[in-house]
């Protein structure tokens, strides 16, 4: 074998780990573009075509035309920074499109996009390959290429003591990629097999960091969001609008960032609440200076923490030397007794006596009753839009849940949250998957900044009386 440079990145080392353990099968290497992928598909193919004699190797995408102007190329660039050199080391049969080597092996290209002409994928039933790789899977490559691909990988395997391995590289898209891989059909993370391996790479993990400079300046250049989201951020959650959003006004790129960071222990934290178990209890931490909202964290528990004093106990963990005032807000439905609850318990006694525990100084802001949904709605996206009232909303971009909503709610003909149900299918248990983040959200705005969205309800009106006075810890309900 000649002298093999290649200087991974962690996460491509990390991938060729499971491309060459004993056990795993299937390695998807997904996320931003410019991570590395194709660097680490032809590394990896040539790498087994050189060490395994008489080995045979595929690589495909949906169509011929892309394998030739982008994948090929990279295959060259890589055999001559190995210093292999054509006619000695390899030949190219274009006839045939693949590549040959002096001990016998061979890695053919092949279009693996669905044809009419072929709509079981034939032209694979007669071949058997010892490894392969799908170059942009979600680009139009139909899961059953891919099921049927990995059922021709055993050529050689016994004698080369070697398990079946297919590589898929993609960026993020709702496809099948994303189902198998990534989350389910109701954005549920999967649960991957033993034999599956899945590895997220963003441009900044490029060991390139030339390469990584002039790149990731592009793709923060992106004008559509949705594709900054995938591309840039490598976000698997990322929703094209349809221009039927609830919060239409909701910019990633302009309301997201690093700013779980701005943090800071002598500042009051603004804790506000949805008590829906299903997916999670929602508890999200803020900090306002001014008018200057920033969201730091988001603390979203599903089975079998999803409750009331799970959520204020994630919360108390997650800023354990808080020091200033804290004020809790939340569904006002909460403050009604429970059958899950103790008697004379609800969600926000629970929620109070988990934070005096910790030596929180709390105070409560709940409003009467909740505010009306399409108003509050129409409120907030105009503070999205324009920060009226001097309003300015900020969230941190782990706050993975919160942001999905502010990208996924959408808007009902009566101009509310449209909160279509769906069924969990393995517990059988209905549920809102989305809203509750962002409701949360509005109870705490609706009440905090309660003259602004009053003066919002009625421009020429005199100002009104605020919805309810604080409430200290101590005082009952």
């Amino acid at each position: 074998m000649p002298d093999i440079n290649f200087q991974p990145s962690w996460k491509q080392h990390t991938a060729w780990l499971a491309l060459e353990d004993g056990t795993t099968e299937e390695v998807c290497f997904g996320g931003a573009a410019g991570g590395g992928k194709s660097y680490l598909g032809v590394a990896w193919k040539l790498y087994r075509r050189l060490r395994y004699p008489g080995s045979r190797g595929l690589t495909g995408r949906t169509v011929l035309k892309d394998l030739k102007e982008s994948t090929l190329i990279t295959y060259f660039s890589v055999l001559a920074k190995w210093g292999l050199v054509a006619g000695r080391d390899f030949t190219f049969n274009a006839q045939d499109f693949r590549l040959d080597f002096p001990n016998g092996s061979r890695e053919v290209f092949r279009d693996l996009g669905w044809s009419p002409s072929d709509p079981d994928y034939q032209r694979l039933g007669s071949s058997e390959f010892t490894d392969a790789w799908i170059e942009e899977a979600g680009d139009g490559v139909p899961e059953k290429a891919a099921d049927i691909l990995k059922s021709r990988i055993r050529w050689m395997l016994p004698e080369f003591g070697l398990v079946p391995k297919l590589l898929i590289t993609c960026n993020p898209g709702y496809n099948w990629v994303r189902t198998k891989y990534f989350f389910d059909d109701e954005d549920n993370p999967v649960r991957l097999k033993p034999s599956q391996c899945v590895i997220r790479a963003l441009v900044t993990d490029n060991p390139d960091k030339a390469f990584v400079a002039l790149y990731k300046k592009s793709l923060e250049g992106l004008s559509n969001d949705y594709d900054r989201q995938r591309l840039l951020e490598g976000d698997w959650n990322a929703t094209e609008k349809t221009g039927g959003e609830f919060y239409s006004s909701f910019d990633t790129q302009r309301h997201t960032g690093d700013y779980a960071s701005t943090y800071e222990a002598g500042v009051a934290l603004h804790l506000t609440f949805d008590f829906n178990t299903s997916p999670y209890v929602t508890g999200l931490a803020w900090q306002v200076r001014g008018k200057e909202c920033t969201q730091v964290a988001e603390v979203t528990l599903g089975t079998p923490l999803n409750n009331t004093m799970a959520c204020a106990q994630g919360l108390v963990r997650r800023f354990p030397a808080h020091a200033a005032e804290v004020f809790v807000y939340g569904d006002p439905a909460g403050r009604a007794a429970d059958t899950r609850s103790e008697k004379g318990q609800n969600d926000f006694t629970i929620l109070l006596g988990v934070f005096q525990k910790a030596g929180w100084q709390c105070t409560q802001r709940v409003a009467a009753s909740a505010p009306s949904v399409s108003m509050r709605g129409l409120w907030i996206d105009k503070i999205l839009s324009e920060e009226v009232g001097g309003i300015g909303l900020r969230f941190d971009k782990a706050c993975r849940n919160t942001i999905q909503d502010y990208q996924k709610v959408l808007k009902a003909a009566d101009g509310t949250k449209n909160k279509k149900r769906v069924k969990d299918p393995k517990t059988g248990v209905s549920y809102e998957p989305y809203a509750h983040c962002t409701d949360a959200v509005d109870y705490m705005l609706c009440r905090l900044f309660s003259e602004d969205y009053q003066r919002f309800q009625r421009p020429n009106a005199a100002p009104l009386p605020a919805l309810i006075m604080p409430q200290r810890a101590n005082n009952s309900y």
